[in-house]
């Protein structure tokens, strides 16, 4: 300001003429401006008219055009100022102004003014307002004294899509944002006797998104507030968010604010170029969360959390797992999980590491039908450190009921300890109901999870489980017996759970047993599993009535090497089921068997015209000696083999005796699996399969 007075002192002597000549000599005086270069600013076209009337003096300035070089200002055109009263003096002044520009894309520029200027004491003060920008409604209010400042300045009704376009000069949104709506704001500032900023901003239609889409709000109702104050060698603040209104998505975070109102508030401190301490993080979410923290971060390129301490009072569901999970669990078999309960906990952080978790559940519920999950009256306290080594406090669990994947199980507790990625089962002899049995676990101890060198050791007794509660389960045909064994050892390596024992169970009066079974990446997408299944007596008249097969009688083994699944369904495996050796019972078949026993051939259809005509029609049931029906399914081709070749070529499934004489011969030697797999449901279904 004073080089530009000294630029232009020349052009303000007819303003003091006028100010000391008589009224009666003089009335106007006008000063015309061709070019005037005043410091960056460049004005063009310009005339200023001071006039002497019985109110005394009045300025009237105009300028076809003016520009600040150095700075992003656009250029402003027809400018015109107006003094009402101008005194001249010791005190400059200027009563009843006002103002009028058009300011480029910012569009026409209109206000009232008022200021003055104490060549005295050196102060000034400047007030505008009624300016219309951005179709809001601007005001300011500046002053100067004994070299300290003060600015005071407002806003309403301001368009944000129409003030993004205005400051661009200054500041452009990212490619793809948006943001609308209209904004009150408030600021003031002042360097007496430090600098301190406050400011206020709410909006009561708030729109945003960004070009990605993962930051979205809309008709957002929040306010902003905070204050900025320089002592003690830096600077400190604070700020407060609400949110009463709209909702919000952020990442994950899915925000309704008129379900559940929102409240932030951060108090922050930094001296010099240190670490930002942060005194106080308090958020609560009406219905969702109320935490609190401190912490002390490092600056920079990129900012790092050094300390922090964080408390989480209450975290409550349903509303925690709509705010925060349900986003990322969309995808999942856990998207549409029904909540209820609340947690609550702390964690500390140290040298930016996560050192320690303390977590407790209060009666939480989780439950998703479509998925098979389910856990109810969950409560508990979980410890957590980081160190190996120190001394940790012992974690419990325990819940009335919980179901997984068709598996349900009633009242459990857990006591266990947890540290870095280690966890280790105590008290051994844990018993987990399952359905009306148990899994007796003797040891459980995890190393290293969450790693690729994850490793998991587990022992554990398989109490007898009522087959018939779970075929129901799993919506498998009734069968009759229990399931029960003995589990010396069960290992995770390396993605793979690897059981070091047999699972076995005694249905249709005989056994079957697992064995040698792993599953890779159990808890992938894609889950693999590998086999070994014996089986060993089964009464075939048992295994027929439950799937409506057709009547058969007898006792059969079966063996199903390399059986493999992926996703839980057969992709290879070398299965043979074949009349037990040394069988002394009955061996009687009927004619539906014998359909479908020879549909495995492909024989089903001559089988079927040969059993409607002749002799054979006057049969219902036939005696047999032995059968035997073999597949080998690779690359989704079975290759069928029986009891033995045929003279024919083909192979015996049924050896027939006695008279009338009844051998059922395959002559397919490779089959379609799927279509083969189809059949079988299909027949089966249309026998009238009981599934529960």
């Amino acid at each position: 300001m004073k080089f530009l007075l000294q630029q232009t002192r020349w052009a303000l002597w007819p303003l003091l003429i006028a100010g000391t000549v008589p009224a009666h000599a003089i009335d106007r005086v006008t000063l015309t401006i061709g070019q005037l270069r005043a410091a960056q600013a460049r004005i063009a076209g310009g005339e200023v008219v001071v006039r002497l009337g019985a109110a005394g003096l009045s300025l009237r300035a105009r300028a076809a055009a003016v520009r600040v070089q150095t700075s992003r200002i656009p250029p402003l055109s027809q400018v015109e100022l107006a003094c009402a009263r101008l005194l001249i003096g010791s005190r400059l002044a200027c009563r009843g102004g006002h103002f009028a520009a058009l300011a480029g894309p910012a569009g026409p520029l209109r206000g009232t003014v008022s200021g003055s200027y104490d060549s005295r004491t050196g102060s000034m003060q400047v007030r505008a307002g009624h300016m219309t920008v951005a179709g809001g409604r601007i005001r300011l209010a500046g002053a100067v004294r004994a070299g300290r400042w003060r600015l005071a300045a407002g806003a309403t009704g301001v368009q944000l899509a129409q003030a993004a376009a205005l400051v661009r000069p200054w500041l452009t949104l990212p490619a793809g944002d948006s943001l609308g709506g209209p904004v009150t704001l408030r600021l003031s500032a002042t360097d007496r006797p430090a600098l301190a900023v406050s400011f206020a901003a709410s909006s009561a239609d708030l729109n945003f998104s960004n070009g990605a889409g993962t930051v979205v709000s809309q008709h957002v109702a929040a306010t902003v507030e905070g204050k900025l104050a320089e002592g003690s060698g830096g600077l400190g603040g604070t700020l407060t968010v609400v949110g009463s209104r709209g909702q919000a998505l952020a990442g994950p975070v899915y925000l309704d604010l008129a379900a559940h109102p929102l409240r932030l508030r951060l108090a922050a401190d930094r001296r010099g170029t240190g670490v930002l301490e942060v005194s106080q993080l308090d958020l609560r979410e009406r219905g969702v969360i109320d935490a609190h923290a401190s912490a002390v971060m490092s600056l920079g390129a990129r900012p790092t959390v050094q300390s922090a301490q964080v408390s989480l009072t209450r975290l409550a569901f349903p509303g925690a797992y709509t705010s925060f999970l349900q986003m990322s669990l969309a995808s999942t078999a856990f998207g549409s999980l029904k909540s209820s309960g609340w947690a609550s906990g702390s964690l500390t952080l140290g040298g930016g590491r996560l050192e320690r978790i303390n977590a407790s559940l209060h009666s939480v519920l989780l439950e998703d039908r479509a998925a098979g999950l389910s856990i109810a009256g969950a409560n508990g306290a979980v410890h957590w450190t980081a160190a190996s080594g120190v001394a940790v406090p012992r974690s419990h669990l325990s819940w009335r009921k919980i179901g997984l994947y068709g598996l349900t199980g009633g009242p459990a507790h857990l006591t266990f300890l947890a540290w870095n990625h280690n966890f280790a089962l105590l008290g051994g002899n844990v018993r987990l109901p399952v359905f009306n049995g148990a899994i007796m676990v003797h040891t459980l101890v995890g190393r290293n999870l969450g790693t690729p060198h994850a490793r998991l050791d587990f022992n554990a007794d398989l109490t007898p489980i009522s087959m018939p509660v779970l075929c129901k389960a799993f919506g498998w045909p009734v069968m009759n017996g229990q399931l029960y064994g003995h589990i010396p050892l069960v290992q995770y390596r390396r993605h793979v759970l690897k059981f070091h024992g047999d699972l076995v169970a005694h249905v249709f009066d005989g056994v079957i047993t697992g064995s040698h079974i792993e599953l890779d990446d159990p808890l992938g997408q894609w889950p693999q599993m590998h086999a070994d299944v014996k089986a060993r007596g089964l009464d075939l008249g048992m295994v027929t009535r439950t799937f409506a097969f057709g009547s058969m009688t007898g006792r059969i083994d079966a063996d199903i090497t390399g059986l493999k699944l992926f996703d839980w369904s057969p992709v290879a495996f070398d299965a043979r089921i074949y009349t037990m050796p040394g069988d002394r019972s009955p061996h009687l078949i009927s004619q539906k068997a014998v359909t479908r026993i020879a549909a495995f051939g492909g024989g089903g259809g001559e089988v079927a015209a040969a059993l409607e005509s002749g002799v054979l029609q006057f049969f219902k049931t036939f005696h047999y000696r032995r059968l035997a029906i073999g597949c080998r399914l690779h690359n989704e081709v079975c290759h069928m083999s029986g009891v033995r070749p045929s003279d024919d070529g083909g192979y015996y499934l049924v050896e027939g005796s006695w008279l009338p004489r009844l051998d059922i011969i395959g002559n397919v030697q490779r089959v379609n699996w799927p279509q083969m797999l189809s059949q079988i449901k299909q027949g089966i279904s249309s026998g009238g399969m009981k599934v529960n």
